[in-house]
């Protein structure tokens, strides 16, 4: 089984673009770009469409790990309720 110049060339381009990719630290999009470059040629997608899609993957991320460190650094109160207790309060917590 021997690889044509041309797929040689493919597959070189397609590691330099997830190189490019990961050096600019859009490591979702690094990481989903084979299953993007799949999509669009069995769906027959344009070149505009197939970046759109690895750029939304990317921008989705990014939103994910922000909202995430925002929800860390908010210093919100831990959630809590109310006992679930089912017995009835004591008559010495009822008192004032």
């Amino acid at each position: 089984m021997s690889t044509s110049p041309m797929q040689v060339s493919e597959a070189r381009r397609f590691q330099q673009l997830r190189g490019h990719l990961s050096y600019l630290k859009l490591n979702d999009a690094a990481e989903a770009l084979n299953r993007v470059l799949d999509q669009a040629r069995t769906e027959r997608m344009s070149l505009t469409a197939a970046l759109e899609r690895l750029l939304e993957i990317e921008v989705e991320a990014t939103e994910a790990r922000k909202l995430a460190a925002r929800e860390r650094f908010a210093c919100l109160p831990e959630p809590w309720t109310w006992p679930t207790s089912t017995s009835p309060p004591s008559q010495a917590s009822t008192r004032s």
